[in-house]
Parts: structure tokens; C-alpha cells; sequence
């Protein structure tokens, strides 16, 4: 039975389906032998990839005896998710990080991108000129590109995202230095590419790449679950050992401290000691330097009395002479008044001896006439009173 004419949402499916089952691992495969060639091939004790298997074994010995790559089976038998873990997560490709921890090229330069679900990279160049970033960049990109093409619920593509998808495979691919002819030439394809027969084929491989991925990552979160638990006991093993190293560390730093702070208890008792001898040493000289100030304040004082006292005795001195200075001008004075008021007196007593005289001649002169009256009988006598 014919299949109905394609639409070209599902022609655009089917192309793409061919580039990811068929290129895709084409493009790993010679990836993986340039990685290791370029890294184990010149190295004594290793040769080139020739998929013998004896460098198969060589390749699980650098990934540490055990790998989820199947060592056992030639590498044209690797898909996708094969090839993925046997580059950017291999153990045998990591690279040292900034620390010197080595870590493989997903965890290195993929996973501190923080890429969101579904999303994939802008570009797959190395921002630094890094080789292995830009390995890193592209082979993740392939992985995120069969990712969504497998997960993908439609088995119908809108060309928008055919022609977004082939764009991040060719630079992808060009980046990794394999060829982009054959996908040039899956742009090219027609419905008369894909017959009955090769549409069951692709339906088919597409079943096997998803059951190969399941299978994959069941048996990846299987060993993630070992991981985490053999992790969780490396962690209790390191919080043990840890905690010893604490107690171990904090025994020794109180021991120290102690040593330091008797250390510093010593050194503070000798400062004070030498602290106080010095004050008792500054004590005294300041004792002593007060003992000779008083002394030459009191040598001040007494020499103050001193002249103070010769300033009085000549004060009183020059005071007692000029009181009796001025009880000698007082003396004569007295002297001189004494004798101008005794001629005063004297005069003025001569005066009133004169005066008197002529009025005791007056009045006896009076008397005279009085009695003169009387005799003459002029005025009435005494006895006729």
C-alpha cells in the first residue's frame, strides 16, 4: 500500500530525520577519532584510533575500567548517545579547570552556560579562541538538536524550524571541520526520496534511537542514583573527616590562643611592671621637682619678707622723718604764733589798758560831775529814792 502524498511539514520531518540518524553519527564518529588522536595518538604507550581492539581498550583504560561506552563493539556501532559520552562527557577528554580539578568538557564549558530546556546555542564558537570550548559547544549542539527531534510529538516540521535546525548543523558541523555537503544535499531531497519501504526504515530507526536514548538514560540515572549514593557516602566520609579536622583545628587554635593569651598576660603584667617603675620613677622626679619649686617659691617668699620688710622700715623711716620734719615746721610755727598771738594779746592789751584808762577817766569823769549834781542838787539824790 502507497503511503499519501507527503505534506511538506512532513517531507521537512523526514529529511531531518535522515540528517540526525544517518550524518549525525557520521559527523561524532570523526569527531571522536580527531579528539583522541590529537590527545593519546603521539603518546607512548597509545596509537591512533583504528577501532582495533586493542585501542578500544586503551580508551577504556583512560576512562578508568569502566564506561558506558561499549568498548566491546566497534565505534561504527556507537549512536548518537554513545558518541556523546564518549566525547564531552568522557573522563578521558576533561580538562583541568581554573582550581586544577579536572572536569569533562560538558561540565567544563557546556553546563556553566545555564542553557534553558529547549533552547539551543547562539554559537558555537569560543567566546576566548578555545578550542576545546568550541568541540564542546558544537557537539552539544548536535545533542540538543537530536533531542528535540526526538522528542519532538509530531512527526511534522514547519520549514521556520527545518531551515532553523540545518543552519545549527551546518555551523555545528562546520565548527567540528567535518564536511556539509551530504547536508546540503538532505536541503535537496523530495518525496521521491522516501518510498514506502525507506519511510518504515527511518520510522523504525527513529524507534531504536529513542529506545537507545531511554535505555541510556535509565540506566544514566541508575548509575547517577550509584553515584549519588556512593557520593553521599564520600560526603558523610568527608563531613567525618572534616569534623575531626575541626575539632583537631579548634583544639589547636584554643591551644594556641591559650599560649597566646598567657603570652599576652606575661607581656601585659611586664608593661605594667615596667609601666609602674617608670610612673614610680616619674613620681619621684616629679616629687622632687615640686620639693625644689616649693623651696625656691619659699626662698622667693622669704627674700619677698625680706625686702618686703626693708621697704617698711625704710617707709617707716622716711615716715618718721617726715613727721618730725613736720612736727619741727609745727614747733616753729607754734613758736612764731605764739609770739605774733603774745604782741597780739599784748597789743590789744595795751589797747584795752588804754582804753580802760580813758574810760575809767571818763567814768571818773562822770563820777565827778555826778557828784558835782548832787551837790549842786541838780538831780535828786540817792537816799530820796
Amino acid at each position: 500500500m502507497a503511503l499519501q502524498p507527503f505534506t511538506n511539514e512532513q517531507l521537512n520531518y523526514f529529511k531531518f530525520a535522515f540528517a540526525v540518524l544517518n550524518e549525525f553519527p557520521r559527523a561524532l564518529r570523526q569527531t571522536f577519532k580527531a579528539m583522541w588522536d590529537n590527545t593519546f595518538g603521539h603518546l607512548p604507550g597509545f596509537q591512533p584510533w583504528d577501532d582495533s581492539i586493542v585501542v578500544r581498550n586503551m580508551f577504556l583504560a583512560t576512562e578508568g575500567g569502566t564506561t558506558k561506552v561499549p568498548t566491546h563493539l566497534s565505534y561504527d556501532e556507537w549512536d548518537c548517545t554513545v558518541l556523546f559520552q564518549a566525547t564531552i562527557f568522557a573522563r578521558s577528554f576533561a580538562l583541568p579547570d581554573s582550581a586544577g580539578h579536572r572536569k569533562t568538557l560538558s561540565n567544563l564549558f557546556v553546563r556553566p552556560r545555564g542553557l534553558p530546556h529547549g533552547s539551543f546555542h547562539a554559537s558555537v564558537i569560543s567566546p576566548g579562541g578555545i578550542n576545546a570550548e568550541t568541540v564542546a559547544l558544537a557537539i552539544d549542539q548536535l545533542r540538543l538538536l537530536r533531542n528535540a527531534f526526538c522528542h519532538s510529538s509530531s512527526s511534522k516540521m514547519g520549514k521556520p524550524t527545518f531551515d532553523q535546525y540545518i543552519k545549527h548543523t551546518k555551523d555545528a558541523f562546520g565548527a567540528l571541520g567535518v564536511t556539509t555537503g551530504p547536508l546540503d544535499a538532505v536541503g535537496s531531497l523530495t518525496e521521491a526520496d522516501f518510498p514506502t519501504q525507506r519511510v518504515r526504515t527511518l520510522e523504525d530507526e527513529i524507534k531504536k534511537e529513542l529506545q537507545a536514548e531511554s535505555a541510556f538514560l535509565k540506566e544514566d540515572v541508575k548509575d547517577e542514583l550509584v553515584g549519588m549514593k556512593d557520593e553521599l557516602v564520600g560526603i558523610r566520609s568527608d563531613i567525618t573527616q572534616l569534623n575531626q579536622e575541626r575539632k583537631e583545628d579548634v583544639t589547636r587554635v584554643t591551644r594556641e590562643r591559650k599560649d597566646e593569651i598567657q603570652e599576652l598576660q606575661s607581656q601585659l603584667r611586664e608593661d605594667i611592671r615596667k609601666e609602674h617603675q617608670g610612673q614610680r620613677t616619674s613620681l619621684k622626679e616629679l616629687q622632687e621637682c615640686v620639693k625644689q619649686e616649693f623651696q625656691s617659691i619659699r626662698s622667693d617668699i622669704v627674700q619677698s619678707n625680706q625686702e618686703l620688710k626693708e621697704d617698711v622700715r625704710q617707709a617707716e623711716k622716711e615716715r618718721k622723718e617726715e613727721i618730725q620734719e613736720r612736727k619741727n615746721k609745727l614747733e616753729l610755727h607754734t613758736g612764731l604764733w605764739k609770739e605774733e598771738t603774745l604782741a597780739s594779746v599784748t597789743s590789744i592789751v595795751k589797747t584795752n589798758s588804754a582804753a580802760d584808762q580813758e574810760i575809767n577817766e571818763q567814768v571818773a569823769e562822770l563820777n565827778r560831775k555826778f557828784d558835782e549834781v548832787i551837790k549842786d542838787k541838780r538831780l535828786p539824790g540817792k537816799n530820796n529814792c
